[in-house]
């Protein structure tokens, strides 16, 4: 997948004024992976893309794994990318146009499909314990029951209508931001492992700024469903979530 990922940024690049080209991307080896990971940018540092590679050697978690990029960053806007995503041809483009025009505005996401062209909400609402069981659980009845606090959450009826807006939360998987703004709220809260480092980060740059869902944006996500892996992620899961109620406020239903 990451080799898919690094070739749809060199076309999405392609696009680009020279202004707002490709400073560098900084490959974060999570895992026990560097020779392969050293293969692929071999291959895609042929295409001019100026890749650095870090490995701590261990699991740092995801939010701290982009800490090391986002801190080490001297550009003017940073994406947050996993490597499951491939991005659209115009995505940079219009993501760094908009912006570039909008002094308000510090991250945008986009709109999303996973491998199957379902579509994906990235971008929420704040959530609710009710909404976030429900969904973790994954019992159709019960979603039939839920339905309409799951389609608010979702934001569903925005994601369909392909209407551009403000929002609370956005998916990690994909923020462009402003590095700037990155740096102020310092980044990724370290004391997320896995889940919730997103909704943390969406809560802290809104405090500063707009985040916007940009319908023109357009990715294929072949990841997600990730909080159904195992017992595992189940309690990472739920850690994470109780932190984050407990900083940002509990909302039951």
């Amino acid at each position: 997948m990451l080799s898919s990922a690094l070739q749809s940024i060199v076309v999405s690049a392609k696009k680009l004024p020279s202004k707002l080209g490709i400073k560098k991307i900084t490959l974060i080896d999570n895992g026990s992976n560097r020779k392969e990971l050293l293969s692929i940018i071999e291959i895609y540092s042929a295409f001019s893309l100026n890749i650095q590679y870090y490995s701590a050697g261990k699991n740092l978690g995801y939010g701290q794994a982009h800490n090391v990029a986002i801190d080490n960053s001297d550009a003017i806007y940073h994406l947050i990318l996993n490597p499951d995503v491939i991005i659209s041809p115009e995505s940079l483009k219009t993501g760094l146009n908009y912006l570039e025009k909008n002094n308000e505005v510090v991250a945008v996401s986009p709109s999303a499909i996973d491998g199957e062209s379902n579509i994906q909400f990235l971008a929420k609402s704040y959530p609710s314990l009710l909404v976030l069981l429900v969904r973790a659980i994954n019992l159709r009845y019960l979603e039939k029951i839920f339905k309409e606090k799951i389609e608010s959450y979702e934001l569903r009826e925005m994601v369909f209508n392909k209407k551009k807006a403000e929002v609370k939360i956005i998916s990690g998987c994909f923020m462009l931001c402003k590095t700037k703004a990155l740096h102020l709220v310092g980044g990724f809260d370290s004391r997320y492992f896995l889940y919730f480092e997103d909704f943390s980060l969406s809560i802290e740059l809104q405090k500063i700024g707009k985040i916007m869902y940009l319908p023109d944006i357009e990715i294929i996500h072949f990841g997600g469903n990730s909080s159904r892996k195992g017992f595992k992620h189940i309690c990472m899961f739920v850690s994470s979530m109780i932190k984050f109620f407990n900083k940002y406020g509990w909302k039951i239903i």
